[in-house]
């Protein structure tokens, strides 16, 4: 047999039946596997013999000893001691047909509800403040629309929503929770970089509109690293271990006492809850992550952790430092 190179490290392997690098642990065959994972989970939804024959393509690029090989076959088995439905569900269309808004309707939807949040933001701030703030959440969702489209998950443009910021419809499941923790940060990292150029702004011309807006940004992306679902931070703590999310909801019952005691709205704290609960709840069960969708590896957790730590060290030294300067909205 021809020999193959590991994607990951460049070793050259003995043969291309290898399955896993000798080296780094790397699986070979990576992206043909979150391929055919996210079109079985797909398939589950609607015909699960479909979805099991997909789950044993995945079962023949993957070493037997491996996690995710035990993680998948146990799929196999949950799927097949499933009872039949009784009518099976209308699947709305093979999976290419799932697919993002046309950039003409994603432009129109994007850009008309900026305007209105804007409109609505100028009541409060000045129009300068409104529109900085609005660009600034703009920079976090392309964040998000870029990984969408690196791993073509199909979804919709932003839309923006006066005082919830803005939100992005998946309309496909992540192939597995490491996709879902980088398309989850890749929100917060973006939205930072924004923050960091108005800070630039700032320490160049000591404009007050650059302070407030950086601080700004900073605030609304360490917010986004809550952990708790569907908050980025809840993502990005799915691939690193769920139980962080038990930390995120006593972080968010203390914000919801510290705001009820200050007189502020809870309104959004309590939306973030009853999203969060049900999958909280349901993957904290003894069985709720033996699937392969959480079966990601050990080296991709501990670089996930990483850098989720390091950005939110980051946002907390940045907001400590522009709130002194006097930044604030």
């Amino acid at each position: 047999m021809s020999a193959a190179v590991c994607p990951r490290c460049g070793r050259l392997l003995a043969s291309d039946a290898e399955l896993a690098c000798p080296s780094c642990g790397a699986l070979i065959h990576g992206a043909e596997l979150e391929k055919l994972s996210a079109e079985a989970r797909w398939k589950e939804q609607y015909d699960p013999a479909v979805a099991i024959q997909l789950w044993e393509q995945c079962l023949q690029l993957l070493p037997p000893s491996s996690r995710q090989y035990a993680a998948v076959a146990g799929e196999i088995e949950r799927l097949r001691e499933m009872p039949a439905p009784a009518a099976q569900s209308q699947e709305p269309g093979a999976l290419p047909t799932v697919v993002s808004d046309s950039w003409q309707k994603g432009i129109v939807k994007t850009g008309v509800s900026m305007v209105i949040s804007i409109a609505v933001y100028r009541y409060i701030w000045n129009w300068q403040t409104a529109a900085g703030i609005v660009v600034l959440i703009l920079v976090h969702e392309m964040g998000h629309v870029v990984a969408n489209l690196v791993y073509g998950l199909p979804a919709s443009a932003p839309l923006f929503i006066p005082f919830l910021g803005a939100v992005i419809n998946l309309r496909k499941m992540p192939p597995n929770a490491k996709v879902e923790a980088i398309v989850g940060i890749a929100g917060p990292i973006a939205g930072t970089l924004g923050a960091l150029v108005c800070f630039g702004w700032f320490l160049t011309t000591h404009s007050q509109l650059a302070l407030n807006l950086a601080w700004f940004g900073f605030m609304n992306n360490l917010f986004n690293l809550l952990p708790v679902p569907p908050m980025d931070g809840g993502r990005v703590a799915a691939a690193i271990s769920p139980w962080i999310w038990i930390l995120g909801l006593a972080g968010m019952g203390l914000l919801i006492v510290v705001d009820i005691q200050a007189g502020q709205n809870v309104s959004i704290f309590v939306i973030i809850l009853v999203v969060a609960l049900p999958r909280i709840v349901q993957t904290l069960k003894p069985k709720g992550r033996s699937g392969p969708y959480y079966a990601i590896g050990r080296v991709a957790p501990v670089v996930i952790g990483a850098a989720y730590l390091s950005l939110l060290g980051l946002l907390i030294c940045l907001i400590i430092y522009t709130g002194l300067r006097g930044g604030g909205i």
